[in-house]
């Protein structure tokens, strides 16, 4: 790495072995006039005036607080430092190890200095606010000839809104490289978001206590620090939750005193299934990282904490990642009709999400502590529907258990039940549907006995109802039961921005499922998938992200990694309505990237991955120049 950068200083534009994040950014250092033989900085903030910045962003430095000194525990006496960044760069908090601290100040990595890249070139704090999310830098990688003795870490912290507000930064020697400091520091810095949350909706004057159960639905994510002894140094509050105790009778003890596993959660980074000593039959998934010294010793491990699949409400399920005015209006809908107990209709194509706005109407419910049943109508043959839903008794037909079996409306008593492709539902069923649904009341085939169940049903179809019902196919009935109220999910291609949002979610997951440490997303992919039409919609693109995932040989996804009918797509649309389409997208991809970097131009480019003239064109041709 030191031949490219000295080449690079020499005057190259290019140069190979570089990875691309490092190498735009260094082009940004020239094109900024950074100084690469920087020795002192100007911009460095007197005590008063980084005491006013601290207060301003006093949010920022309260959900921190706690923070630094979790993640600083999992790498004290090994020379190395966590430091809490605005979002301008400058430096506002810093906790590491005496030594290191002292050789950072000669570089004026402490407190009040700016870490901007058009102050100090390519850097991970800088760079990490420039490309809007995690970035290593590594000795010779740095643009600045005296930061090569670093080797730095670092995670954009966003507020609820979306926008940076900080960033998370690990810092040590260029000589230790430990491959999983970038995942500790997106933990670190998700933790501090989580803590911007909750501290905003607990500012809200007005919050309900609906608001409070909904924050408790997005914040199930728990997060947990053990030291090389085993024992808990810290949860935070969701983790608690999760394991049904406190926090103050979890942090301190053994992990042998909380879990039943005890080597195995210490001794592996794999996702473990963990069963709570109380065994009252909660399963918990955690992804535990192992933190070890530069000579491979323990020192402990950081991980997160989720309700396995195999619990009844699977959390990651009713995820509805999305930040458009469609998806917020879909949302809306969503939240109005889980206030009330009302049967809901789900319309939309394939894909689209219908299954996620279920659970999230269920979740947001007063049944929310009751089972979601889910039931897909076009997957089972007709003659087993009827008995999918209602349940048969012994003796029924010839094959049926022992003692019968209980219906999907039985098992879905007190809680929600969703029946998805209801318009592929037969004839005979329907008219049982509808009865119960008026009755209140299930009667299992071949039997006598009346069961009364409380039960929500949320339907949803791809097709057309209101046709089936012309056509005879769908009973009239039955359908102004089920459309009390309805929503429309829009495919993926009316909601396209959201794709900004959907690509770091699914690549996030699928690394987490894969136990694979969390790769970049090349910006440069964009324009192709903006470009797509989606025919399979949000369930297409999670596909495609995942088998991208799979496939990719280095630390991020780029274009190489699309598949070819998405990277033809962007060139060979040949017909006129995609052409329009296309256009469409490309404006609204730009109005999107303008509105996340507040109208600056450049930031704007990188984002949409074109050049500044490129964008001055396109805003000329769009008339979104003021």
């Amino acid at each position: 790495m030191s031949e490219q950068w000295r080449r690079f200083i020499a005057g190259e534009n290019t140069v190979s072995g570089v990875e691309p994040i490092i190498l735009r950014s260094w082009q940004r250092s020239r094109e900024r006039r950074v100084n690469y033989r920087l020795v002192k900085d100007t911009d460095i903030l007197p005590a008063p005036l980084l005491r006013e910045r601290c207060q301003a962003q006093e949010s920022l430095v309260q959900a921190a607080e706690q923070v630094l000194p979790y993640i600083y525990r999992l790498l004290q006496g090994q020379n190395y430092m966590v430091i809490l960044c605005d979002f301008e760069g400058y430096i506002l908090k810093v906790v590491g190890d005496p030594p290191f601290l002292t050789r950072a100040q000669q570089v004026q990595l402490s407190p009040g200095a700016n870490w901007r890249e058009d102050v100090r070139g390519t850097n991970a704090i800088g760079t990490s606010i420039s490309e809007g999310t995690a970035v290593k830098v590594l000795g010779w990688e740095h643009y600045v000839q005296e930061n090569h003795f670093l080797s730095c870490w670092a995670a954009p912290v966003r507020n609820p809104q979306g926008k940076i507000v900080g960033v998370l930064d690990i810092s040590g020697e260029s000589g230790q490289r430990n491959s999983r400091f970038l995942e500790i520091a997106l933990i670190g810095a998700k933790m501090i978001e989580q803590n911007l949350l909750l501290a905003e909706l607990q500012k809200e004057a007005a919050i309900s206590q609906r608001g409070l159960q909904l924050a408790g639905a997005m914040l199930r994510q728990g997060f947990i620090v053990i030291d090389n002894k085993g024992v808990i140094k810290e949860i935070n509050q969701q983790g608690a939750q999760l394991l049904g105790k406190r926090r103050e009778e979890i942090i301190g003890n053994t992990v042998g005193d909380v879990f039943d596993n005890t080597k195995s959660i210490l001794f592996s980074h794999k996702r473990l299934d963990l069963q709570f000593e109380d065994n009252a039959g909660k399963e918990i998934d955690s992804r535990l990282i192992r933190v070890t010294s530069p000579e491979g010793r323990l020192l402990g491990s950081v991980g997160v904490l989720n309700l396995t699949r195999a619990n009844v409400d699977p959390i990651e399920s009713s995820c509805w990642v999305g930040n458009c005015a469609k998806s917020k209006q879909v949302l809306d809908i969503a939240a109005r009709a889980a206030a009330v107990n009302v049967s809901v209709l789900l319309q939309g194509e394939s894909g689209t999400g219908k299954e996620v706005i279920a659970r999230y109407i269920h979740q947001l419910s007063d049944r929310r502590e009751g089972p979601f049943v889910a039931l897909n109508c076009a997957a089972l043959p007709p003659n087993l529907i009827e008995s999918e839903l209602f349940g048969y008794a012994e003796g029924a037909f010839t094959g049926a258990k022992k003692g019968g079996q209980p219906g999907k409306f039985e098992l879905a008593d007190g809680g929600t039940i969703f029946l998805d492709e209801i318009g592929d539902m037969p004839a005979n069923v329907q008219v049982a549907l509808l009865r119960l649904l008026q009755e209140r009341e299930v009667c299992r085939i071949g039997d006598h006995k009346v069961r009364k169940i409380n039960v929500r049903v949320i339907a949803a179809t791809h097709k057309d109802l209101e046709k089936l019902v012309k056509t005879g196919l769908f009973r009239l009935d039955l359908y102004y039961r089920l459309k009390v109220v309805t929503i429309n999910l829009p495919p993926l291609r009316e909601r396209i921005e959201d794709i900004y949002d959907l690509v770091p979610y699914f690549v996030s997951k699928a690394c987490q499922n894969m136990g694979k440490p969390l790769l970049e997303v090349d910006r440069e992919i964009y324009p192709y998938l903006l470009a797509y039409h989606w025919p399979g919609n949000v369930r297409e693109l999670e596909n495609i992200i995942t088998g991208m995932v799979a496939l990719a040989g280095g630390p991020q996804i780029t274009v190489a990694d699309l598949p070819p009918e998405l990277r033809q797509n962007l060139f060979c649309s040949t017909k006129v309505e995609e052409g329009a389409l296309l256009e469409e997208k490309t404006r609204l991809a730009i109005i999107e990237a303008l509105q996340k970097t507040k109208g600056k131009i450049a930031p704007a480019a990188r984002l949409l991955g074109m050049g500044r003239t490129t964008l001055y064109r396109k805003l000329k041709e769009y008339n979104l120049l003021k």
